[in-house]
């Protein structure tokens, strides 16, 4: 094993990020590999996901050969059971557990008054917004939750496994489906951390953020009312490090919608 560098916070840690190629995703996977990290990101665009491995895969330079990022192009809108359980099984064999999981994939549904919602695109967004990270998190639970004995993939961890979902403070009105399945991972999160202390779950709500799903939720909104991606990282790292913290939701600029 490499010795880790003493400024690498997350040596040795194996992190998966779904939704790796947004405005978020792309932030956190360049600075989780900084610190050490052994990257799986998931994305649903192929050339985007491909870019983004290569662009990691160039600045690891000699350490390209042992730490270069796992890609997986997944499109979750119709993902069924087996496709969950391939991924799973693919990390599984290649190694052999999750530190973290990073959820910060995220779809913004119809912008729409409820009464006129149209079904399916509301169902489409509960399906991405809630029960597609869900169900990637139960799937890969085995390989989070951590073992009684360590075996030849399963070194002794570091710290103990996590989950970090990535959620939205909503709207007060027109959110639709969106608002509604982050109201729902809110609520997800806290039973969750209620049943469980095996594997620490929080949210992190980073407030108003340049991404292309805020631009597309609030299309008036100029850039520079919004934090760029790079403003959540130290939140991050302070979660993602403090051992205390489950069950809980971070929430960034408060007094923001």
């Amino acid at each position: 094993m490499n010795t880790p560098h003493p400024n690498h916070l997350f040596a040795d840690q194996i992190i998966v990020i779904n939704g790796a190629t947004g405005s978020i995703g792309q932030a956190i996977a360049f600075d989780l590999q900084r610190q050490g990290a052994q990257l799986i990101l998931f994305g649903r665009k192929s050339d985007r996901l491909n870019q983004l491995a290569d662009q990691l895969t160039q600045e690891l330079g000699a350490e390209a050969s042992h730490r270069a990022p796992l890609i997986q192009t997944v499109d979750f809108s119709g993902a069924a059971l087996e496709d969950y359980q391939t991924l799973t099984r693919a990390i599984a064999s290649t190694v052999g557990r999750i530190d973290i999981l990073i959820h910060a994939m995220g779809q913004g549904g119809q912008l729409s008054p409820l009464a006129h919602s149209d079904l399916l695109k509301f169902q489409e967004s509960l399906h991405l917004n809630l029960i597609a990270p869900f169900a990637l998190t139960r799937s890969l639970w085995p390989l989070l939750e951590p073992a009684p004995e360590p075996t030849a993939t399963n070194e002794p961890r570091t710290r103990k496994p996590q989950i970090v979902f990535f959620t939205d403070r909503g709207t007060p009105a027109f959110g639709n489906a969106y608002t509604l399945a982050h109201a729902a991972l809110a609520r997800m999160i806290e039973q969750w951390a209620y049943e469980t202390t095996a594997v620490r779950i929080n949210g992190l709500d980073p407030g108003p953020t340049h991404s292309g799903l805020r631009q597309y939720r609030f299309p008036g909104e100029a850039k520079a009312e919004r934090a760029d991606a790079n403003q959540l990282l130290p939140a991050l790292h302070q979660l993602l490090l403090d051992d205390t913290c489950h069950g809980q939701i971070i929430r960034l600029q408060p007094d923001r919608i």
